[in-house]
């Protein structure tokens, strides 16, 4: 009895030994992990409410525009839908937006529209923009635990005097691994002021460039990635101090355009990173695959003046056309690589 006690002892060790390994089996064939981001402008995501503090009055619904409720639940669909669609199989692990309102708006979108079950966190501005409107970072916190988040306002001296730009949002936090990854978003000075409004984004740059050389020096490997609307190409003066001596790589310089203007595509929302982020013998690194703008065509509608195809925007104008942006999302992965 007690021999027949003891091998029916093996025997359930085994099975246990054996079941632990069919479930831990996956784990070994895993070679890396996807994280991925996007960065993307969602031109005008204002609420339905007037904010005494800023000049929103052309988003309300006794506006020209007749910005319903409707109409913004509508336009956070479409943005759920659109997120939901680049994740493939799953929502991206982080998300980088232009043009939004303020708090509410992000609530409304992260935890009232149909991208509630990917359980997003954010982070927001709070900038002087005239019209109110922020940079915001959507993260998971299964891959992203934010230790230190800033709005980084440039300095006044910079600006001339009633002048105001947009401030850029600077969020450092731990990855599954326990590495840490800092992350900048921005918003820069729009082109319509002309040689003004690039002098801006110089100043703008200029404070970047700070703010990386700092973070730099902070880290014994620096993991930074900044991205978001530069509104100028990656090859312009404006932009260049970015990647002098290597301070930072763009990856988006190759691409067909996020943006057109005139019947042309223009490249003006990018991605920059920290050369060890393309080191591919590191654990974290980016993809092979590089940045990419989505082909969804869902996204565009046919241009009748100069052909071809333009992003499907909320409006043209005062007139509604029901898409989400003048802009397309910008996506790239970085692998966290198990060994």
């Amino acid at each position: 009895m007690q021999v027949a006690i003891s091998m029916w002892s093996m025997g359930r060790k085994s099975s246990l030994f054996g079941f632990l390994l069919v479930l831990l089996w996956p784990m070994t064939l895993v070679a890396q992990e996807r994280l991925r981001f996007v960065t993307y402008n969602v031109e005008n995501l204002f609420d339905c409410k007037d904010d005494s503090l800023t000049h929103d009055e052309a988003f309300l619904p006794n506006s020209l525009r007749r910005w319903t409720s409707f109409r913004y639940w509508n336009k956070l669909h479409a943005v759920s839908q659109t997120l939901a669609t680049i994740g493939d199989d799953r929502a991206p692990e982080f998300v980088a937006l232009c043009e939004v309102e303020n708090d509410s708006v992000l609530y409304d979108l992260t935890r009232r529209s149909s991208l509630r079950t990917a359980r997003y966190e954010y982070l927001v501005t709070s900038s002087l923009d005239p019209r109110g409107i922020d940079v915001a970072l959507l993260y998971k916190t299964t891959s992203f635990r934010p230790f230190a988040s800033r709005s980084l306002r440039l300095p006044a001296h910079y600006l001339p005097k009633g002048s105001h730009v947009r401030d850029m949002l600077c969020v450092s936090g731990t990855l599954v691994t326990g590495d840490t990854l800092d992350i900048l978003v921005c918003h820069l000075p729009s082109r319509l002021n002309g040689r003004k409004a690039a002098r801006l984004r110089h100043d703008v740059v200029a404070y970047m460039c700070q703010v990386v050389d700092s973070l730099t020096s902070a880290r014994s490997v620096p993991r930074i990635v900044a991205m978001g609307d530069f509104n100028d190409t990656s090859r312009s003066q404006a932009l260049r101090p970015l990647i002098v001596n290597d301070r930072l790589v763009c990856i988006t310089d190759t691409l067909g355009g996020s943006y057109r203007y005139k019947g042309h595509w223009q490249q003006i929302d990018h991605v920059y990173l920290t050369p060890a982020l393309l080191d591919m013998t590191c654990h974290l690194c980016l993809a092979p695959s590089g940045a990419w703008v989505p082909s969804d065509q869902s996204l565009t509608e046919a241009e009748p003046l100069y052909g071809g195809r333009r992003p499907l925007r909320t409006y043209n104008g005062i007139h509604y056309r029901g898409g989400v942006s003048d802009h397309l999302p910008v996506c790239f992965d970085l692998w966290l690589q198990f060994q």
